[in-house]
């Protein structure tokens, strides 16, 4: 199970994720333009959380679908999107075994969800992504770069390239378990599966620029 259980306890805690990625926004504005079509198109968002990123899908007019190892995300996205008055297929689910028959989407977001898994399940996720994608289906995934604070201040994993069990200082809150930051040489190699179309990253400061928050802004395509 690639999920930690510790999620749930955040989920409870915290009321983040009350709107969609600035970079999820821009990508579907850039690589879907054209509206006409997108109820004939399937999205998925792996690890959707409190489905910030599904109501947007949604009322954006794709065929949307979310899954999380949370309950209490998935509970909470259903609420949200009854809110909002649109529709997604909300499932509690393992990334590691997606539960959809293969060739089914045509583009699965990772907004920060493979980031909480070693190298090795994430691979394993890149791998059920591609099953689950049409020929020429788009991935896009956000994940932290190496150099965001936290980085070097945890408990590292054997074996596992700038991932720690448990984050002893950071931007990310104790309690998420597994915390990997990729270098672009972890990135080029993991999702060497897909074809990467372009590599982008972004990077911020926060607390009055105390540290920075580094994201990579990788988009893919099923070759």
């Amino acid at each position: 199970m690639s999920w930690n259980s510790g999620w749930d306890n955040i989920f409870k805690e915290y009321s983040w994720g009350r709107y969609p990625s600035e970079e999820l926004v821009r990508f579907i504005g850039r690589k879907y333009p054209d509206r006409t079509n997108r109820e004939q198109q399937r999205v998925l968002e792996i690890g959707c959380g409190t489905g910030a990123n599904l109501w947007f899908l949604a009322k954006e007019g794709f065929q949307t679908f979310g899954l999380d190892g949370s309950r209490i995300a998935i509970e909470q996205a259903r609420l949200r999107l009854q809110e909002e008055q649109v529709s997604a297929e909300l499932q509690v689910g393992d990334a590691m075994q997606l539960p959809y028959d293969n060739v089914f989407f045509d583009l699965i977001i990772d907004v920060e969800c493979l980031y909480a898994n070693t190298m090795k399940d994430s691979l394993i996720i890149l791998q059920e992504a591609k099953r689950v994608l049409k020929p020429d289906g788009r991935l896009f995934s956000i994940t932290f770069m190496t150099g965001t604070y936290g980085d070097g201040k945890g408990v590292p994993l054997p074996d596992e390239p700038n991932t720690y069990s448990e984050l002893t200082e950071g931007a990310l809150k104790t309690g998420y378990g597994i915390i990997r930051f990729s270098s672009e040489e972890d990135v080029r190699k993991l999702y060497s599966l897909f074809t990467i179309e372009q590599l982008d990253y972004l990077i911020r400061s926060n607390k009055g620029r105390q540290y920075e928050i580094r994201e990579w802004l990788i988009s893919c395509v099923k070759s």
